[in-house]
């Protein structure tokens, strides 16, 4: 396995921003079958790899996952490359008053990946993925461009915004610390959440559409946005319209539990 993190240069952006990148191309299962390192059943190995965006949450950075969790070992062993962006605290947006984030992930870095790693980003081979902030990043992207992923893993998301957003109670929450400041720059000066950022609007958006992602997502039955969680996945399961599976269990919102919701997306998604 390669395992790279640096800068690439972002026209989306106007800037060079942090990524990491881990490639299967040149791991043991690759090299050595069978003696230092075996794929999981099922998987095969490709010149070009499947891809995987992986979305960090509002209080980490593009190094989290590969810091916190196996990440290195669950790709290797799914033969996935997978791209972890830095999108800081913007809730995955083109920004009312800052870089244009969603542009960057949705459009440019898929590009840039295949370009720079020889990795394969086509609708059947790429898949979005992430936790709280980056959940809510996975569903805004395969939801408003259903059309790119053949996956999308969602992990204790942030369901709903709105309150976070346009309700002053939630910025003295310790957890949501800056947040003021953070909404005004992705919302404008009076933050409010468009439809076009709405979780829900999205969903009932997209389930007219003729092609959809499948949709994979865990939440903790302890944890905060547990509640927000449900509302989400009743919604999204009363369309009738996605290839939809949901996996709740004794969690809340750390680490452990997100390591175990990776792996289980991936061999959702891969076997």
């Amino acid at each position: 396995m390669s395992f790279f993190t640096g800068t690439i240069f972002s026209e989306a952006l106007h800037m060079d921003t942090s990524v990491g990148v881990i490639l299967p191309q040149d791991s043991r299962c690759h090299r050595h079958p069978g003696v230092l390192g075996v794929l999981h059943e099922g998987i095969e190995p490709r010149e070009r790899p499947k891809t995987l965006i992986l979305l960090h949450g509002l209080s980490d950075n593009y190094s989290v996952w590969g810091h916190r969790t196996s990440i290195l070992r669950y790709a290797e062993e799914y033969d996935i490359a997978v791209i972890m962006p830095e999108v800081e605290r913007s809730f995955y947006h083109d920004m009312k008053n800052g870089p244009a984030y969603f542009t960057y992930i949705s459009e440019e870095l898929p590009r840039l990946a295949a370009a720079l790693f020889n990795v394969s980003v086509s609708p059947e081979d790429l898949y979005i993925a992430g936790l709280s902030m980056g959940g809510y990043g996975t569903f805004y992207a395969a939801l408003t461009h259903p059309e790119k992923y053949a996956g999308a893993g969602c992990f204790s998301s942030a369901c709903d915004i709105r309150p976070i957003v346009e309700s002053d109670d939630y910025i003295a929450l310790d957890s949501l610390a800056g947040l003021d400041g953070d909404r005004r720059g992705i919302f404008g000066e009076s933050p409010k959440v468009p439809d076009s950022s709405d979780l829900f609007y999205l969903v009932t958006e997209a389930a007219k559409k003729p092609k959809k992602p499948a949709i994979f997502m865990t939440c903790g039955t302890e944890d905060f946005v547990y509640e927000s969680n449900v509302r989400l996945r009743d919604h999204i399961q009363a369309t009738g319209a996605f290839k939809f599976t949901y996996e709740e269990w004794p969690g809340i919102h750390e680490w452990g539990f997100w390591d175990l919701s990776i792996q289980k997306m991936l061999r959702h998604f891969l076997t």
